[in-house]
């Protein structure tokens, strides 16, 4: 049984982030640009209608905002069925004040929302959301908020924009976001830039001793589908498996299909072997929450 279905409806973005899984350190697009098919899209939450309580538009690859059909997927899924929680991870300088209008008039559900990851303010934002236009995204963040919708506004915190949380947070309240959430990367142990520090001593954490896995995805009940329409256990095992600048310790992962991956990751937890991501981002102790340090809500 699905209850969550995470989508990557797109592999295209505007941004360069370095630490994506979509270029080499940032110096450029290494993936093949697609949309996730509208047809596959709805064949893929038909067969999870009974039990499906919720969808969000992410991706490893991708910004959601930048799929030409996610306003038409979104108006499908509340026509059918208006209950269901739909959300949206978005860098949000894609599209312009209109789009963003039609989409809070889409997300009128009680716990719809849109979440804006902005990095620092208009001197540090494009710092490591290369490419990204800050005035562009504070219009379609008000439109979208203005038009009555709910929105996140989490931040990346690094020791370029650290003395700026405080002001985010303050911007975030007076523009009328929902939600302020900061947290810290934890991706050193894979990337390395003279140009980007973390906002914290980093120190490196034995992920290889780590055996006892709370599974997020078990948890939850979720799955990924990505722009292909391939199906992954979770955007983790997902990023690993597109990921061009992993270590030896990561590349586990591609030596299977997404298809074998469906059931190879269980059967190493229930061997006690998991793979490497697997302790890495769901850990008994060290685990993806460790990198929240705020998450407020404003209203």
């Amino acid at each position: 049984m699905t209850k969550i279905i995470h989508f990557e409806p797109t592999s295209t973005c505007n941004a360069a982030c370095p630490m994506c899984a979509r270029n080499i350190n940032g110096d450029g697009c290494v993936v093949n640009l697609a949309d996730l098919s509208f047809n596959k899209f709805k064949e893929y939450v038909t067969n999870s209608l009974i039990s499906l309580e919720k969808i969000f538009f992410c991706g490893s690859l991708g910004d959601p905002c930048a799929d030409k059909d996610l306003l038409k997927k979104i108006a499908w899924v509340k026509s059918i069925r208006p209950s269901i929680v739909v959300g949206i991870n978005t860098n949000g300088s894609i599209r312009n004040p209109k789009w963003w209008i039609e989409c809070a008039e889409l997300l009128t559900g009680i716990y719809d929302y849109v979440v804006f990851s902005i990095d620092g303010l208009a001197d540090t934002n494009h710092i490591y959301r290369v490419n990204v236009q800050f005035k562009k995204i504070m219009e379609n963040a008000q439109a979208y908020i203005d038009a009555g919708a709910s929105a996140h506004w989490d931040m990346l915190v690094f020791e370029h924009n650290k003395h700026q949380v405080q002001q985010c947070k303050q911007l975030a309240k007076d523009m009328g976001f929902t939600w302020f959430r900061s947290k810290e990367t934890d991706r050193w142990d894979m990337h390395s830039f003279k140009h980007l520090k973390p906002a914290n001593e980093y120190n490196y954490i034995d992920y290889h001793s780590i055996n006892r896995i709370n599974c997020e995805r078990n948890i939850e009940e979720s799955t990924y589908v990505d722009y292909k329409g391939q199906e992954f256990p979770c955007c983790h095992i997902a990023e690993m498996y597109y990921n061009f600048t992993q270590k030896e310790s990561h590349k586990d992962i591609r030596q299977h299909s997404p298809k074998e991956l469906m059931t190879q990751y269980q059967k190493r937890l229930d061997n006690k072997n998991p793979f490497y991501v697997c302790k890495r981002s769901c850990g008994e102790v060290v685990n993806k929450r460790s990198q929240w340090k705020q998450e407020i809500q404003l209203k």
